[in-house]
């Protein structure tokens, strides 16, 4: 079995959200108010994922902090009728060679709903486009699993949004992301805020509860989005994971102390580490049997928060 690095603690992490908005729609704050708050509370990038408008300006970016490129897509069924519509996250990548680039402040009109094939045609409009793409907030947008395995080209799903989760009390995606990577699928799983309002300096709010951080060599646009398009990041609600590789068949990882490492597999049950006094754990690893679909993991601090890591698929290992 190959030794891979996919996480490396001698590597600089760059801490980004990719996903609230603003008065260019839906959001109660300015942009230049939501990218000052972002870039007080030490974040290194993120995008304003505004609906059915694109970002891509660098007149916010300076050596410590960028704005990424991009926005959130809608196509609303009748709720009442079917409990579902799809919000669809795009991020300008450059590698996709797109001569049909978004201008800053373009708006992309919402296609009428038919089907799946109308969201499936959506995301190939926005690829087009030159777009990179995440499926959002699953739970909340009523996503059947299933669905989501028959559309394809979309590198990620929203694992956890957190304005959806304290103000709705549907903001996991996981058992969509597990249901996708037991059947096959090999998809990333991200965390955001999403957050539209509300108070941004209370001790809850819908800003800074979800974030990524990606193993990057410098902050710029297309760096961060090739990371990301190659799994370099982990998703958290608070711990960190320094370090995740394979190393002579086992997967071993470090982070910050947390009280439960868990290692979710599949067909094979997984496992979780802990000490039985409850004291902090910082490190585990886990044999790779080279049988798995993927094996993921969870690191979950002592008031809950959870870091997930990107799912390592073992038949890349071989």
């Amino acid at each position: 079995m190959k030794s891979k690095i996919y996480l490396d603690e001698s590597k600089r992490k760059f801490k980004g959200n990719l996903h609230t908005h603003s008065t260019r729609s839906d959001g109660q704050y300015a942009p230049e108010v939501v990218i000052e708050a972002y870039k007080n509370k030490g974040y290194d990038f993120m995008c304003l994922s505004d609906h059915e408008i694109y970002f891509k300006s660098d007149s916010y970016d300076d050596e410590k902090f960028i704005m990424l490129d991009g926005y959130e897509m809608a196509c609303e069924m009748s709720r009442k009728e079917t409990g579902q519509q799809y919000h669809i996250h795009g991020l300008f990548d450059k590698s996709l060679g797109s001569e049909y680039g978004f201008e800053h402040d373009e708006e992309h009109a919402k296609p009428e709903y038919k089907s799946l094939d109308t969201i499936q045609a959506l995301i190939e409009e926005m690829r087009h486009k030159g777009n990179l793409i995440i499926m959002n907030h699953p739970e909340w947008s009523r996503n059947r699993a299933e669905d989501l395995l028959k559309l394809e080209n979309y590198f990620a799903v929203e694992i956890y949004n957190h304005q959806s989760e304290i103000d709705e009390a549907v903001g996991y995606g996981v058992r969509h992301w597990d249901y996708l990577l037991k059947n096959g699928r090999k998809v990333f799983g991200v965390a955001a805020d999403d957050a539209h309002g509300g108070r941004i300096d209370e001790v809850i709010s819908e800003f800074f509860g979800g974030w990524i951080s990606v193993d990057a060599d410098k902050l710029e646009q297309q760096t961060l989005i090739t990371a990301l398009k190659s799994g370099q990041f982990y998703s958290s609600q608070g711990p960190e994971i320094l370090d995740l590789r394979v190393e002579n068949g086992f997967l071993q990882i470090k982070c910050s102390p947390v009280k439960f490492i868990k290692f979710i597999t599949h067909p094979n049950n997984g496992g979780a580490l802990y000490n039985k006094d409850a004291s902090p754990i910082t490190s585990g690893e886990f044999k790779v049997e080279g049988t798995e679909q993927y094996i993921r993991v969870e690191c979950i601090d002592f008031e809950g928060n959870i870091a997930w890591s990107n799912p390592i698929f073992p038949d890349e290992l071989q």
